[in-house]
């Protein structure tokens, strides 16, 4: 019993291991991920070890897939990651799954805010955006947020099930009845990105869990080169989470690397849940609404993704170009028009890496030279006139 005579539920115990990896091809490593402590309210810095973790809350899990070119994906991620923390370390604990839900949609919305505000502030960071996927822990749930095609699976039974939807163009064209040639013709256009606009609607996720389950948060450099079949065995037993991940990113390096390569895994223990009932006690896919309560809140279908692909008029016969060379996915644009409290962006100084470093750089002595003498060059030949 706590203090006030209410009984206290049983502790989660996690144990995590992450990575991130800029692949084969990709000069730059745009992706980000972070992991905080709930209870402790701090970030877990996992080199190359995992972290074994007991509590009432658990952890938050965050990757984000950065996208804008080498002068803003990685800011764009990193930002998005921290801002993340920001709102939801300090968040009321409740034993109300959807009061979770409700509270990180309103971080994604504000990480959005923030990302979308440095962009405009910066101009060598306009466009940037990123992908992301976040994850946490309420009684016997999982709460996952989803912005793009970054994805959460859970593994159980050496079953993986998907429980996340991918906002994706791609996506869109097979739900909409198109074949897989003509989907895979959409290469990585994805339906929305965080930071790219002013709001973001985030597709929630609500999946119940049982004793043992392991959950993967990656990035489109990982689930787009190795398959699922691949994955559940990469991260099935005997294999400790840490062996887990650093197979997932080999695999996903020797399909190529063709991308960036991000992973999370999470092994879920501890007396609050309970064991699968059988083999066919399978994680489920269910998106929550938060305009609802209660079941009629949740749903067995992505209708954040419908909704999206119904603004760019999916399905039709004309497919946007494929992945620009300047980033890692088109954006299909669309207009919430959902109005977001203004937040406050965290200062370019906190977030590290190559293009904070470039954008901080002072421009040489050199270029100042250049332009001095084609300004002079100019006025003379107008002046001549």
């Amino acid at each position: 019993m706590s203090t006030d005579g209410k009984p206290v539920p049983a502790e989660l115990e996690l144990v995590i291991a992450g990575a991130s990896d800029v692949g084969q091809v990709r000069e730059h490593n745009e992706d980000s991920f972070l992991i905080g402590d709930l209870d402790r309210h701090e970030t877990i810095e996992l080199p190359s070890v995992e972290w074994v973790g007991r509590g009432q809350r658990g952890a938050l899990l965050v990757v984000c897939d950065g996208m804008g070119g080498v002068e803003g994906g990685e800011i764009a991620s990193e930002l998005a990651a921290k801002v993340m923390w920001r709102e939801m370390k300090n968040t009321p604990a409740s034993p109300d799954p959807e009061v979770f839900a409700r509270l990180l949609r309103r971080a994604v919305r504000v990480a959005n805010h923030d990302v979308h505000a440095m962009a405009r502030r910066e101009p060598g960071l306009r466009g940037m955006g990123t992908t992301l996927s976040a994850a946490g822990v309420v009684a016997d749930r999982l709460i996952v947020a989803t912005v793009g095609d970054s994805r959460v699976y859970v593994l159980r039974s050496q079953m993986i099930i998907q429980v996340t939807r991918d906002q994706s163009l791609h996506s869109a064209l097979i739900a909409a009845g198109h074949n897989e040639d003509e989907a895979a013709s959409a290469g990585g256009a994805i339906l929305q990105a965080l930071g790219v606009g002013p709001d973001v609607d985030p597709s929630l996720s609500i999946i119940e869990l049982r004793r043992g389950d392991r959950v993967l948060l990656c990035s489109d450099g990982l689930h787009g080169l190795v398959g699922d079949p691949a994955l559940a065995l990469l991260m099935s037993q005997p294999h400790t989470v840490t062996e887990a991940v650093r197979l997932l990113v080999a695999a996903a390096r020797a399909a190529g690397g063709t991308d960036n390569i991000t992973a999370i895994v999470c092994q879920v223990d501890g007396e609050r849940l309970v064991p699968p009932a059988d083999d066919d006690d399978l994680p489920r896919f269910r998106e929550f609404d938060p305009q609802q309560e209660g079941d009629p809140a949740l749903t067995s279908t992505s209708y954040v993704a419908r909704r999206l692909a119904a603004k760019i008029g999916i399905p039709t016969a004309s497919i946007p170009p494929t992945i620009p060379a300047t980033g890692q996915h088109a954006v299909m644009h669309s207009r919430i028009g959902i109005r977001v409290a203004h937040g406050t962006a965290l200062p370019i100084d906190e977030v590290d890496g190559p293009a904070r470093r470039r954008l901080r750089r002072p421009m040489s002595m050199a270029w100042y030279v250049v332009i001095g003498m084609v300004a002079c060059a100019l006025a003379w030949w107008l002046g001549g006139r």
